[in-house]
């Protein structure tokens, strides 16, 4: 598992952590900070993410209530709120991860930590959320078999 990958899951937990309990930042790295077999550079990566997150939490989740229709934010499920929050970071602010990898990154971790339903959910709203802060990415590349089929196959009349 790389580096930022294992530190999204160390900012999912510290979020989470920090949004049941009311701690702030600094308590969550401490307590974080001392388990032994801790990856530290993957530590740093969640720390600059939770930082991020905490400092525009408001805006954060005013685009939350924005693309999550008909849901209020305290009524999501605790791990799903919390990795939407990081999503939301990553495509509002952390504009050098393009966004199939935060999406994808997001839709990897909830399978890991919530359920199906988490999953769908995630992804319906990071993608009307990118649509939005990512409008000039372009998508992932079709592949180049699939589309090396597409340029030879005739045109259908």
């Amino acid at each position: 598992m790389g580096v930022r990958r294992r530190g999204r899951e160390y900012a999912l937990q510290m979020l989470y952590a920090m949004d049941l309990s009311g701690y702030q930042p600094d308590q969550v790295f401490a307590g974080f900070y001392a388990i032994q077999d801790l990856n530290r550079d993957a530590f740093y990566y969640a720390r600059r993410l939770v930082d991020g997150v905490h400092g525009h939490l408001d805006e954060i989740d005013g685009a939350l209530a924005k693309y999550a229709e008909h849901w209020k934010i305290h009524r999501m499920a605790a791990v799903d709120r919390n990795l939407l929050r990081l999503g939301l970071f990553e495509l509002m602010f952390v504009k050098e991860v393009p966004f199939p990898i935060v999406i994808n990154e997001a839709l990897e971790i909830v399978k890991e930590f919530s359920d199906q339903e988490g999953t769908q959910f995630l992804n319906g709203i990071l993608d009307a959320a990118r649509k939005e802060y990512r409008s000039e990415e372009n998508g992932p590349r079709p592949r180049k078999k699939a589309a090396a089929a597409e340029s030879t196959e005739e045109p259908r009349s």
